[in-house]
């Protein structure tokens, strides 16, 4: 069952799956992406792509998800799709599974190799790829875990120019994103439309064209309205990163 419409990702939606518990996992990872990635009327190279990248991830996510101890829930991967348009137009796949403590590497083996090629695979495919602490969007409480990530280029017909959000309705959507995730925060808008949103000790600031804010290390951070889910994951991660450091 999917969780949001393709047809929002232009304006700063996504689109989320809970994957089956079980070997089914990886085949529906590629019909769902697939069957969304055509409905954007992406060309069918960066579909193919797309299906074979998440497989392996789902895959890896799967096979290194171990047995859960008797009585312990079943906790499954999740898959989850949204655009961005910084630093360059992009479609984000993420997988997210609860095994924080079992990171994802690169193998330094051939392709053609037996073992070990599957991130070699998705570095191959995609523009970019990544790992990082984060939670759960499906879960209830929300649950730690890491997200797993590859990038496909968008093409430049993408249809993103001269569209924005409100930066108050931008400064809602962000509330409600960090929410769900488990970050209850607060939010002040002023009339000229500038808003703030504060979140487990970081504070947003959200003007007419951007969110802008400083990680826990200091580093400032500034995305386009648009990246609204690319925004919200990067809080996430902050926060997480932030906690993982303090515990």
């Amino acid at each position: 069952m999917i969780n949001g419409k393709p047809a929002d990702l232009p304006f700063g939606g996504s689109c989320t799956w809970q994957l089956p518990p079980d070997g089914c996992c990886s085949s529906y990872a590629r019909t769902v992406l697939a069957s969304t990635m055509k409905s954007l009327a992406l060309s069918e190279e960066a579909i193919d792509d797309g299906a074979l990248a998440v497989s392996e991830l789902v895959t890896n996510a799967f096979l290194h998800a171990g047995v859960p101890a008797r009585f312990e829930p079943i906790r499954v991967p999740e898959l989850w799709l949204w655009a961005r348009t910084h630093p360059r137009k992009e479609l984000v796949v993420t997988v997210f599974d609860t095994h924080r403590d079992k990171l994802p590497r690169l193998g330094t083996g051939d392709l053609l190799d037996s073992h070990g090629k599957g991130l070699g695979i998705v570095a191959a495919l995609s523009s970019a790829w990544g790992c990082h602490p984060s939670r759960s969007q499906l879960g209830e409480p929300p649950i730690p875990g890491k997200a797993t990530w590859f990038a496909l280029p968008l093409p430049p017909s993408w249809p993103c120019s001269g569209r924005s959000l409100h930066s108050v309705v931008a400064a809602q959507r962000l509330l409600m994103l960090l929410a769900v995730r488990g970050f209850e925060g607060k939010r002040h808008s002023d009339l000229t439309g500038t808003s703030v949103v504060m979140a487990g000790g970081l504070k947003v600031h959200i003007d007419q064209d951007a969110f802008a804010w400083h990680n826990d290390d200091g580093t400032p951070c500034r995305h386009p309205l648009l990246d609204l889910q690319e925004t919200a994951e990067h809080i996430i991660c902050s926060l997480e990163a932030a906690g993982m450091a303090r515990s």
